[in-house]
This record gives structure tokens, sequence and C-alpha cells, in this order.
């Protein structure tokens, strides 16, 4: 029996205006439901652009993007909403939320119109926040936050969604090790409940955590595609950052060096 595709990515080509240069270019893979996938590669890769084309923010100029099985256009965007949770590099929020009341909006899709969250929403919020350790945060206003701090927000409104997708960009960047390491394990957790996570990063040492499969980007393109095994070595990271790099091991881990 064949695994099941959460994203099936097929000949994309895409760019901002119709004179520039493409931004991704013939861009194919697909991505195994349940499953921790890692799209690596530096600065100006595309990484961030083909993640709004997963989430249908953009369209491709040429192929085809298919969720679960059906086309994009097949989703209605009320539905998308349930179907992929998003946590951003960054976003600008110009009220003073608490954390709680912030996190609680990550609910809104399963909410009617002028429908107010019920106790189910706030046990889920509750839930998320200790499974992040970030419960004793609660009332803090999000606006007084540290980067770090802000970012585990970010991450617990889009978890609190509860969808089968989850996409996050560079979700670990402004994070310290102790809170890099929280996060990696609770996609890792995510992952083996049935959550299909894609995140984003320039940091091989993220993907090498926990990634089941790697996509390497460099200028728009897809350089390879594969499980970490297969992808991720010497020669593919090196091509990829266009410097000398070197992968070793140092009991079961994976390490990057500079040479």
């Amino acid at each position: 029996m064949s695994e099941q595709k959460a994203i099936e990515v097929c000949g994309v080509f895409f760019s901002y205006t119709s004179t520039s240069r493409w931004v991704l270019e013939d861009v194919t893979f697909a991505v195994t439901q349940g499953t921790v996938n890692v799209i690596l590669g530096p600065n100006g890769a595309g990484k961030s652009t083909l993640l709004h084309l997963i989430l249908g923010r953009y369209s491709p100029m040429e192929g085809t993007i298919r969720l679960f099985g059906n086309p994009m256009t097949a989703h209605r965007r009320a539905h998308l909403s349930r179907l992929i949770g998003f946590v951003p590099q960054r976003e600008f929020i110009p009220f003073d939320f608490t954390v709680f009341d912030y996190v609680l909006l990550g609910r809104t899709p399963y909410l009617g119109y002028i429908q107010l969250p019920g106790e189910k929403d706030r046990r889920a919020v509750w839930t998320t926040l200790e499974r992040l350790g970030i419960e004793k945060m609660w009332d803090r206003q999000v606006t007084e936050m540290s980067g770090g701090e802000l970012q585990l927000v970010l991450i617990a409104r889009a978890v609190v969604q509860e969808t089968p997708l989850l996409l996050l960009d560079e979700p670990t960047a402004h994070l310290d090790l102790a809170n890099k390491k929280r996060v990696l394990h609770i996609l890792r957790t995510l992952a083996d409940e049935g959550t299909t996570v894609v995140f984003t990063t320039h940091d091989p040492a993220s993907a090498a955590v926990v990634a089941d499969a790697v996509m390497l980007l460099r200028a728009g393109r897809l350089l390879r595609w594969g499980s970490l095994e297969e992808v991720f070595t010497t020669e593919n990271l090196s091509r990829t950052y266009g410097i000398p790099l070197r992968v070793t091991r140092i009991g079961a881990h994976r390490v990057v060096l500079m040479d």
C-alpha cells in the first residue's frame, strides 16, 4: 500500500512579476503524511516563497500543487484554515493581546459567524501552552515579549488550530538552545501523532535533529529531495551553501562543520 501524500508539487515555476527572474524554477516533490520535512538552503533560496505557494497565498505561474490528493483550487479559503496551520518568521501585532487571548485566535476557523470561543477552545489553549512550556506567561502582553518568547507564542497559536498540516518559516531562528530543542521536540512529537510538518531553515543542525526528509534549495532550484540519510551529505550541503562544509557524526548525531 502506497504512503499517502499531504503535499504534491509538480513542475512549479514562480516569479513575483512577469519580467523578473524565476524565484522558483521547475520544483517537484511530494510530502508523505505524518512526517517532518525540512526545506534547507541559504537566504534568498526561495524557501519562504515555496511555503506561501503551499498556503495558497500565491499561485504558480506554471505547474500544480495538490493538498491531500486535491488540487489547490478545490480548497476554499475557509477550509484551508482548518487544513493548514502557519507560523511566519515575524508578525506585526497591533493590539495588546495577552498570550492566552492571542493563542485563542488559533481557534477562529472552528467558530461560526459572531460565535465566541467556548470551553473546548479554552481547554485547547491551556493544553497547548503547557505543551510548549509557556503556560506561566499566559497573562503577559504579546507586544512586550522578546523575539524568542513571541516565536513560541506564534507556534502555540498554530498548534492550537489542530490542523493536519503545519507549515513553519524559520521556527527556531530567534530561539536560544533550550527553546530550540523544545520546539524541535514538539515538531517531532506532532509528526509522530500524525501531523505533517514542513519547516524552512538555513540551519542544517535543526534539520539533522528531526527531519524525515530534506529538500535542498539554492537560487530557486531544487538540488536534492529525499531522506535525511540520502540528502544530508558533505557534497550536497557544500553545493547548497556554496562553501566547503563537512558532515560528520558524533555518536548518533550528524554534525555540519565548516572546512
